[in-house]
């Protein structure tokens, strides 16, 4: 999977307008965290958020990665975001 810095993120969103916005959990040692994920509809890449360093960006608490895209994405088409939590069905 391809990745954007947040100053990417704000390029792509102008570029690619039918982005979609994904809210995916993750279990991580220290507990829950959330990762954003962006997806292309009409070039079917998918994108993860991470931080300047390289990293993949994840935030503790879902609406705080709410917030960030709300202030990253302000033109979000769908005003939707796809939230994916729990592990698969054992």
């Amino acid at each position: 999977m391809q990745s954007l810095e947040k100053k990417d993120l704000a390029v792509f969103a102008v570029a690619q307008p039918d982005y979609r916005v994904f809210l995916n959990e993750r279990q991580e040692s220290d507990g829950r965290r959330w990762e954003l994920i962006i997806e292309s509809p009409s070039t079917g890449q998918r994108f993860t958020v991470v931080t300047s360093l390289g990293k993949t960006r994840l935030f503790k608490n879902a609406d705080t990665a709410i917030d960030f895209i709300k202030d990253t994405c302000p033109n979000n088409p769908n005003k939707a975001i796809t939230v994916t939590y729990g592990g698969p069905p054992s």
